[in-house]
């Protein structure tokens, strides 16, 4: 059984209030005092339990991230990112995944308001600011990364995610494709500003862009949507795809692979993100870069600021621009 407080009181021969005030306000303590209990802790093994004496303290160095979908790439780049600047500056990151569901992404703001960390860092699916205002109201801030309304109390970081879908519009448009099939899920506020910016690319052309609906943005939907593709007769196929984000388009990629299409011959393929599986995939993937590991670390930056001044108004932020990494998927060798 774990060594307790009082197990180091009676080893060191003083009271259970001079253990916790070695612990909490040790230059309250005389030398002698000091030296026994530091040997009884050391002799017992004794852990502090830390996070009980934060909930007395009504405080903590704990700060939480909620992440969107845990499982895809560019949430580790994000998570990585914020975790090196917060822990830089001596904090405690505890993480969770809403995972597209917005009554766990509910729960788990809830969660973290209970444990009382001082910040959150959020990545939503739905319109969490109300709920992140009533927070702020309670001492705890929070960044959001991507577009909110309005808010005089919570911050965000965001992506030119419009901007990227007219780059990657008017790079198929200049390689000479016209019949341009779009995979996204609607429900996702991104994947809609970036279909967005692909329509705004080819308003002005003979282009079409038809979309086509996918629910979890994940690998096994683009292969579900590429099998789809490959069964229409060659003459109904879209010459180009634009996937909401590449785990989709790597999906596409594997089932156009498997039935014998060629990419970019047949069609070309863009992506969004550009994770490290786009330049490893067997026809390395064009891509719009979202630099995750930067925004992330730009997240935690603006919530550390607001926690060192929080009677400062939330930092303005100058979106991430987009950027088009062009590869074999839509110029080919």
């Amino acid at each position: 059984m774990p060594a307790s407080v009082k197990d180091v009181a009676a080893l060191a021969g003083v009271s259970s209030s001079t253990v916790s005030n070695y612990l909490n306000h040790p230059h309250v303590l005389g030398d002698s005092s000091r030296e026994r209990v530091r040997d009884a802790i050391e002799r017992l093994g004794y852990v502090p339990n830390e996070s009980a004496r934060q909930l007395r303290a009504g405080s903590s160095k704990a700060l939480a991230l909620i992440l969107l979908d845990a499982w895809l790439p560019y949430f580790h780049e994000l998570s990585r990112g914020v975790e090196d600047v917060t822990r830089e500056g001596g904090w405690s990151l505890f993480f969770s995944n809403s995972n597209r569901d917005g009554a766990q992404e509910r729960r788990n703001i809830d969660m973290f308001e209970a444990h009382r960390v001082q910040g959150i860092i959020i990545y939503p699916l739905d319109d969490v600011v109300p709920r992140l205002e009533q927070l702020a109201d309670r001492g705890i801030r929070s960044v959001v990364v991507g577009p909110i309304p309005a808010s005089t109390k919570v911050a965000s970081v965001l992506f030119d995610d419009t901007g990227g879908g007219r780059l990657a519009g008017e790079h198929l448009l200049s390689i000479g494709r016209r019949r341009i099939l779009f995979l996204g899920n609607p429900a996702v506020s991104q994947s809609n500003d970036r279909l967005a910016g692909l329509r705004a690319a080819v308003a002005d052309s003979t282009a079409t862009v038809e979309v086509l609906d996918v629910p979890h943005l994940a690998t096994e939907d683009g292969m579900e949507a590429g099998a789809r593709i490959a069964a229409l007769a060659p003459a109904d196929r879209p010459d180009a795809i634009f996937a909401a984000n590449d785990m989709v388009a790597l999906g596409v990629l594997t089932q156009l692979v498997r039935h014998g299409i060629r990419v970019p011959d047949d069609i070309a393929l863009v992506g969004f993100d550009d994770v490290d599986q786009a330049h490893q995939s067997v026809v390395p993937l064009t891509s719009v870069r979202q630099p995750g590991y930067e925004i992330g670390r730009a997240a935690g930056a603006a919530l550390l600021q607001q926690l060192a001044d929080p009677a400062a108004a939330p930092p303005a932020m100058t979106p991430f621009a987009a950027e088009l990494i062009v590869r074999e998927s839509t110029v080919g060798r």
